[in-house]
């Protein structure tokens, strides 16, 4: 790993007011943003952690990119998963370099990149979507990032899975009608998670985890506040990332006997307190 910035690298920006933004370096090119704008060829040669000032006399700092910046400054069509959940899901599913992972409903290729970066090296991952789109998008931002091993398919609702991996997990609205076939790729102790926004969909899914056999089902919300901590004035901020998504873990179990086919939900009446 080398300590200059050399053309083709992507940098982030750390501006005075906090702000970042993600730039590929190209020579010859400019990036302006709110505190002014700055060369790349002032940049290019620079050592990772320099300061430079832009045209505005205003100072940017140069920083190596994580690989949360890179999830989180993704080129989107749809909602991304957050760092707060999404570190949480890879620990729940045990993920660790040499495990194979299904990503049904890859998006815009965020949760990809992790899920590649977790099992890696020696795994694989692979994401289905119905959306050849969303495959091309989540391709190209999984190779900004320098992630070319994932391999994408199309697939449609009810389809089969690659059988025989170490978890699977799901993005898409109604992960509940997928779960004959997560069953079936997924191995013995194989882990399962989902991302899903509405309480409903929750309801639905647990409901379905257990007709489906699994064990271990839970459902969690995790709320991130940051804290503004400051000599003789630390409070929370006022703003923070709350509800993003509800996440559902579960585990698969060999039982004997599992539903094979949903049951309907019947809407159940509320009980007078």
């Amino acid at each position: 790993m080398t300590d200059i910035i050399r053309p083709g690298d992507h940098v982030l920006f750390l501006l005075e007011d906090g702000k970042t933004f993600l730039v590929r370096m190209e020579p010859g090119q400019r990036h302006s943003t709110h505190r002014g704008s700055v060369d790349h060829d002032n940049i290019i040669g620079c050592e990772w952690g320099d300061v430079v000032m832009s045209m505005s006399d205003k100072s940017l700092s140069l920083l190596r990119p994580r690989g949360i910046d890179r999830m989180m400054k993704v080129h989107r069509r749809t909602n991304i998963m957050y760092p707060k959940d999404v570190a949480y899901l890879i620990a729940e599913m045990d993920l660790q370099s040499g495990d194979r992972v299904i990503e049904i409903g890859c998006g815009s290729g965020s949760m990809t990149q992790a899920l590649a970066r977790a099992v890696s090296p020696g795994g694989q991952v692979i994401s289905y979507d119905r959306r050849p789109e969303f495959l091309e998008l989540a391709r190209d931002n999984c190779a900004l990032s320098g992630i070319t091993d994932v391999d994408f398919r199309e697939r449609q609702v009810g389809d089969a899975l690659e059988p025989g991996v170490d978890a699977v997990f799901t993005d898409i609205p109604e992960p509940w009608a997928e779960m004959a076939m997560i069953r079936d790729a997924l191995h013995g102790s194989g882990r399962f998670a989902a991302g899903i926004p509405t309480f409903n969909q929750a309801e639905k899914l647990a409901t379905a985890l257990d007709h489906y056999g699994f064990g271990l089902i839970e459902t969690v919300e995790i709320l991130r506040r940051s804290i503004l901590a400051r000599a003789g004035k630390t409070r929370p901020a006022h703003r923070m990332i709350g509800h993003t998504q509800l996440l559902t873990t579960a585990v698969k179990i060999n039982r004997e006997e599992v539903g094979t086919e949903l049951p309907e939900t019947e809407e159940m009446e509320a009980e007078d307190e």
